[in-house]
């Protein structure tokens, strides 16, 4: 999608906007002196901390040292890009963005969503109200999964036929290449569709806007042996499997408050686990958990614990995704239940407080592989198999640099007494385990350093006048937000003083960008924030601090500013 965005657009939008109003629908606001102060909704905040400078359309939270305008709170809050922000607040005030080309691939995008709540909805009321939908509402119950729940998740039901849903569609007015294209429907060998969801129970899955975007179904009792138990959307324009996870669009405020994720592999475990108040619990989407999940993570929480099925391949997993935690530098802790049992069957047989407990108690992640590699052997009479094991555990320690190490005191702390034992179980001196970290991490700089000098040599060979990858379909790129990472240095000292200065006289910007050398500024973020005061005056703009604001796009600026 593409859309003709000025500085003026952004403007009316801003103006039109009632910051008050918009940060009020997400927490309890009370007037201050002529501001206003709320709970901040990214931290667990008992004491009100943001501020809200209606004069200004600003906010800023002292706790979390963010700020920005309305389109950064809606960015955070809702995890959007600016131009995903930028649409919704005009959607609020009813303004109407200019399209160019890619309209037509923004609407079909729009008639997807829309048959996408359409099918979900229709489940939903089959389930709720349907005769022959008893033996869903039977198994959901027997699962111990309350009536809240069904409602809360919005659980449905396909009825065992090769066309109810498409029928159905038809009926609407919606056509059986939409179903087919959001998931729902399949074609035979000779090219006849059919519905994929046939006598399941329907778990919609939905992306942190809540929008439902596929669906998982689950088999009911009685099914074929050779029936698969559970079956998922296949990946759609909608839906990238890789790049979401169940239930965060209901847990994220919970997550962010707590810091803390619970992963678990079920859609059932997920919402027994919300029942019994345990409500920072999301799963993956029939797939292991992958980077960018990780990254989605990382938004809302440093922790994560990793609540797995106690089998092989559970354990299997769990020593693959700690490589992408460290790599991440995201604390990851480990979690078996008792007797292998997946969370919902632990809590038909005991409280949510005992889950917790052994929540609580779920032990660091590279412990859990220590543990996992040296284990059925004693490391001081099979020194093949030792030195195999030390190695693997060391490659993963030595994934987290060196200036995580010495900047995180509870990483550092961690990472020692591993060593220690370390040395005392496979008999090895600390000083030459520390020495073998040392030498994995310059290997692999050397590695990133190679690769990065091919990239180099490899570079620019698109086809001349194409443009580059990242400025493809206008101002928005169809990159999901969470494969987006942004990294914004610090201010230093002069640069502070600079944009105080400017953002507090506004009669000295014109002879400050004019006079101040770029060269004097080291940080990319102030080049970033130069530069829009650069483009406002080309552009004959005002270049008061709120137009600066207005038009800067990147979350992370803005919060700078």
């Amino acid at each position: 999608m593409s859309f003709t965005i000025d500085n003026e657009v952004k403007d009316r939008i801003r103006l039109a906007v009632n910051i008050v109003d918009l940060i009020g629908s997400y927490s309890e606001i009370r007037r201050q002196g002529r501001g206003f102060v709320a709970s901040c909704p990214f931290h667990d905040d008992r004491r009100p901390s943001l501020q809200i400078n209606p004069d200004r359309q600003t906010w800023k939270c002292w706790v979390c040292d963010v700020g920005g305008d309305v389109f950064s709170f809606l960015m955070k809050k809702e995890n959007v890009t600016f131009p995903e922000a930028l649409r919704m607040l005009a959607d609020r005030v009813g303004i109407v963005l200019e399209e160019k080309k890619g309209s037509f691939q923004r609407d079909e995008k729009k008639r997807l969503y829309e048959a996408m709540q359409w099918a979900v909805e229709e489940f939903h009321r089959h389930l709720l109200h349907a005769p022959d939908a008893e033996v869903a509402r039977r198994y959901l119950a027997e699962r111990g999964l309350t009536q809240e729940s069904v409602e809360r998740f919005h659980l449905g039901y396909a009825p065992n036929s090769w066309s109810w849903l498409i029928d159905r569609g038809v009926a609407n007015h919606l056509s059986a290449d939409v179903i087919e294209a959001i998931g729902l429907a399949a074609r035979g060998d000779r090219g006849t569709r059919y519905d994929r969801f046939r006598n399941r129970v329907i778990f919609p899955i939905r992306d942190v806007q809540s929008r439902p975007i596929a669906v998982g179904g689950r088999v009911l009792p009685g099914a074929p042996a050779d029936t698969a138990k559970y079956v998922n959307c296949n990946e759609t324009r909608l839906y990238h499997k890789s790049h979401q996870l169940y239930g965060l669009d209901i847990a994220r405020d919970s997550i962010s408050k707590q810091r803390q994720a619970v992963v678990m592999e079920g859609y059932t475990d997920v919402m027994m686990a919300f029942q019994n108040g345990i409500t920072n619990a999301v799963a993956c989407c029939g797939t292991a958990l992958g980077e960018s999940q990780i990254r989605l993570l990382r938004r809302y929480c440093d922790s994560v614990v990793l609540l797995l099925d106690g089998d092989e391949a559970g354990q299997r997993r769990t020593r693959e995704i700690l490589e992408l935690f460290v790599t991440e530098q995201m604390d990851l802790r480990v979690l078996t239940l008792p007797d292998n049992l997946d969370p919902c069957d632990y809590l038909t047989k005991h409280s949510g407080a005992q889950l917790k407990s052994l929540i609580d108690g779920a032990v660091d992640a590279l412990e859990y592989k220590l543990q996992s590699v040296s284990r059925g052997f004693d490391p001081l009479l099979d020194t093949h198999r030792a030195n195999t094991a030390l190695e693997d555990i060391l490659s993963t320690m030595s994934r987290v640099s060196k200036d995580t190490m010495l900047s995180n005191e509870a990483m550092r702390l961690r990472q020692d007494q591993l060593v220690a034992r370390l040395s005392r179980q496979f008999g090895v001196e600390q000083l030459e385990i520390r020495s073998r970290i040392d030498s994995l991490r310059k290997e692999s700089v050397d590695r990133a350093k190679q690769r990065q000098e091919f990239r180099r040599s490899h570079a620019d060979t698109r086809p001349a006048g194409s443009p580059p990858p990242s400025s493809l379909g206008g101002i928005e790129q169809n990159v999901a937000p969470e494969m987006v990472q942004y990294r914004y240095s610090e201010l230093n000292a002069i640069e502070c003083e600079l944009f105080e200065v400017m953002a507090l006289y506004e009669e000295i910007v014109p002879m400050a960008i004019e006079r101040f050398p770029v060269s004097n500024l080291s940080s990319a973020t102030a080049k970033k924030i130069f530069q829009t005061y650069l483009d406002l005056e080309l552009g004959g703009h005002t270049l008061d601090f709120v137009s600066v604001l207005s038009a800067v796009e990147d979350a992370g600026v803005k919060s700078v500013l």
